[in-house]
């Protein structure tokens, strides 16, 4: 049973078809996850449809970054690069519901290279930090 259905496909296919550059997606597994499975999948089915597009499959699981222990990764990770250049965005479980719409723009987003607009206050205080920043966003539609 494929997990993007057959009734969305063509949407899926009509979003992702201004990809420009390749964007490579590593996928690591989690051993006692149940949604490492239709991850997988899920990542395979994108892989049909959009040619840019390049899923890399790993057996073991995702080494920690720090400050992240072994034990605080609970599900599938995946990972982003593009020109060749991991981007440091990892994407942790499962997009399902509501995060899929966002799994796909950026998917997008990494691929046309885009530009972030952020304020001129915003990339002051960015420039102005002197240590590297641990930075989780979650999703949720609640």
């Amino acid at each position: 049973m494929a997990i993007i259905q057959e009734n969305i496909r063509g949407e899926v296919q009509e979003f992702l078809k201004d990809m420009r550059d390749p964007v490579t997606v590593d996928f690591y597994p989690h051993p006692q996850s149940p949604a490492s499975d239709p991850m997988k999948q899920l990542l395979s089915e994108l892989q049909d449809i959009a040619p840019q597009i390049r899923v890399v499959q790993h057996n073991q699981a995702a080494t920690p970054i720090a400050p992240e222990n072994p034990g605080d990764i609970e599900g599938p990770v995946t990972t982003f690069s593009t020109n060749d250049a991991f981007t440091g965005i990892r994407y942790l479980g499962f997009p399902g519901g509501q995060e899929f719409s966002t799994f796909l723009q950026d998917l997008l987003d990494l691929s046309q290279a885009s530009d972030v607009s952020l304020s001129a206050a915003t990339q002051e205080w960015l420039q102005s930090l002197k240590e590297p920043v641990h930075l989780e966003v979650f999703v949720t539609p609640t």
